[in-house]
């Protein structure tokens, strides 16, 4: 996986195989298989790269539906579904070789003004600064299990605040941002956002729960995933994200986060996943 932000931007550079196919590449990583952050920030931007430069990414929703190989690279195939005056809808189905792994519905609009209104920023929280890396917080809970974290060292991640067993379901805030800047380009800040959330979404399914969601016990992977865009958003500055698990039931856990930027919602995104107990 990216180790810094070169190779986190290299992961979304496609090359166009066709009118409406692209080709996408695999990085070197120790996980057993392609991570779903990756797939669905790279899906997002072979969609828009087939409609106007003028629209924008406001919703996608997606399913896991094979494991990614690591070795294999991805080839994505678009459908142009409808191209209106203000709005596009892209269907998108990943491969690798001759097996679907993964498909996508996105939606595009050009941006107008209208109303406008946004949560509040969660207020009970710490500044970033005075925040755990979510890696040392880990690290101290589980030692060497969690090595694959450095997978990931192109985001800084820092626990906002200790996950909880609320009444509702469980919780979890962290603050999140690339190490270093990016571009000015507002397709890869949407791709880097889908990729940042897919890392902590899950595992507050099983905060409720007496049981770790690192363990070797413990089957998770994501299944579905649906994401809005709300406002432009620049992932090279904090973004408090904010998690919480309404339900868990079946060996499936239901997750929604709300991301925050500088006092406004930015994205929100709702994931179901596989959250298997293993027996002994």
């Amino acid at each position: 996986m990216p180790k810094d932000v070169a190779e986190l931007i290299a992961l979304f550079d496609l090359t166009e195989t066709g009118p409406l196919s692209f080709r996408g590449p695999v990085p070197n990583t120790r996980l057993q298989r392609l991570f779903g952050g990756q797939v669905l920030g790279q899906t997002l931007v072979a969609a828009s790269l087939t409609v106007p430069d003028d629209r924008l990414i406001h919703s996608l929703n997606a399913y896991f539906l094979r494991p990614g190989a690591i070795d294999t690279p991805l080839d994505f195939e678009v459908e142009v579904m409808r191209d209106g005056s203000t709005f596009s809808n892209r269907r998108i189905i990943a491969r690798q070789a001759d097996r679907v792994i993964f498909e996508m519905t996105a939606s595009f609009q050009t941006p107008e003004e209208g109303l406008d209104h946004s949560a509040a920023e969660p207020t009970d929280v710490a500044p970033p600064e005075s925040c755990p890396p979510l890696g040392e917080v880990l690290r101290r809970r589980f030692g060497a299990n969690v090595e694959f974290l450095s997978e990931w060292d192109a985001l800084d991640v820092r626990l906002a605040a200790r996950p909880d067993k609320a009444e509702a379901g469980g919780t979890m805030k962290a603050w999140v941002r690339t190490r270093q800047a990016l571009p000015d380009e507002p397709l890869l800040h949407a791709a880097v956002l889908a990729y940042l959330s897919d890392i902590t979404l899950l595992s507050v399914t099983t905060v409720p729960h007496e049981v770790e969601f690192l363990s070797p016990s413990m089957q998770a992977a994501s299944i579905d995933h649906a994401m809005w865009f709300h406002r432009p958003v620049r992932v090279d500055e904090w973004l408090l994200y904010d998690m919480t698990s309404p339900s868990a039931s079946h060996a499936r856990g239901f997750a929604v986060g709300r991301l925050f930027q500088r006092g406004e919602a930015v994205a929100s995104c709702a994931q179901e996943g596989l959250i298997r107990v293993l027996s002994d």
